[in-house]
């Protein structure tokens, strides 16, 4: 009896041996990125390579990023994308990042722009259809 169970395991093992084998080259098959449509703006570099835009970390950064924040949220002619861009504030710039409506991307740019003092605004807003 014991040979022939030897003989099952051995007769087993020739069949699930190469499947289980070839398992890992499966695992290292590239994932297929997700190609649909996205409401994230991408990131793009202003045209002049001097203007950051990353925050800082500075109260008055804060602030002002904080007062943009607030006028967006309250323009109730904005809609839910606009109410959700992207503020990033530094000593030399106001970068605005996000998805936006058409029309929307002006009103947006002259908010940030009635707070960011001397600071330039970047706009790297997508506009996206309603």
């Amino acid at each position: 009896m014991n040979g022939k169970l030897f003989a099952l395991e051995v007769a087993v093992a020739a069949v699930l041996l190469p499947g289980a084998m070839s398992m890992p080259a499966l695992a290292a098959d590239p994932v297929i990125p997700d190609n649909s449509a996205s409401n994230a703006a991408p990131n793009v570099v202003p045209g002049d390579a001097n203007t950051p835009t990353a925050p800082a970390h500075d109260v008055d950064d804060a602030k002002v990023t904080a007062q943009i924040r607030s006028a967006l949220a309250s323009d109730k002619s904005l809609s839910v994308q606009a109410h959700d861009v992207s503020v990033a504030t530094n000593q030399q710039a106001v970068v605005l990042r996000g998805s936006v409506h058409p029309g929307e991307k002006d009103r947006i740019v002259t908010l940030a722009g009635q707070y960011a003092g001397t600071r330039q605004v970047v706009d790297q807003l997508l506009i996206i259809d309603r």
